[in-house]
């Protein structure tokens, strides 16, 4: 008796760690894509007033001015919130692994990606004090985003499969059937015209 009454706590207790890894993927990618938008809004190049960028006079570039990539990385990561919540299970440790591929890219591009500034001048009566410099903070932010894409992919990779699926108990014939709520049934059988003590 105590062993079947234990049984379906014991499917449950399995059940908690995906649930929380998937929960814990979820969270990542989220904080992965704020931190890419984030960047973008700071600023990656401090101008010294006068500086001519393509023959107009430039604020303070920030990341959407300066890189490029920022915002369609934070729309990427956005996307691949659905995809892990969406996929079933192998299929999640490809898009782990794909994830965990362009982390890594990111990681080199937010300081390694070259990128040049083709200054062409300055107003009339700049004094040529102060050079354009880069900060840190836009480039750190960035890294940060892509470390925690690598990591969500690498989650993904390792726990994918186990994982809860965004509705996994609609799915097509052959997977496992949902649990039916017994007093649900009766109501429906009474309600067509059944017996549902028949047993049919």
């Amino acid at each position: 008796m105590a062993d079947g009454a234990g049984a379906p706590n014991t499917g449950a207790a399995a059940r908690r760690p995906a649930k929380r890894s998937l929960l814990v993927t979820i969270a990542l990618l989220l904080l992965s894509a704020l931190a890419f938008w984030g960047s973008s809004r700071l600023t990656w190049v401090e101008v010294p007033p006068g500086r001519l960028v393509g023959g107009r006079a430039v604020d303070d570039l920030n990341g959407a001015d300066f890189v490029g990539w920022l915002v369609p990385m934070a729309v990427f990561t956005l996307a691949a919130v659905a995809a892990a919540l969406g996929l079933p299970g192998q299929a999640r440790r490809v898009l782990g692994a794909g994830l965990a591929l362009v982390g890594l890219l990111a990681v080199w591009f937010a300081f390694y990606g070259g990128y040049e500034i083709e200054w062409s001048g300055s107003l009339p009566g700049y004094d040529g004090s102060g050079d354009p410099e880069r900060t840190v903070r836009g480039p750190i932010t960035a890294f940060t985003g892509a470390q925690l894409l690598v990591v969500a992919g690498v989650v993904l990779v390792a726990r994918g499969p186990e994982m809860p699926r965004l509705g996994a108990r609609y799915s097509a014939p052959g997977g496992e059937s949902p649990v039916r709520d017994s007093d649900e049934d009766l109501w429906r059988a009474l309600s067509d015209g059944e017996d549902p003590t028949s047993g049919s």
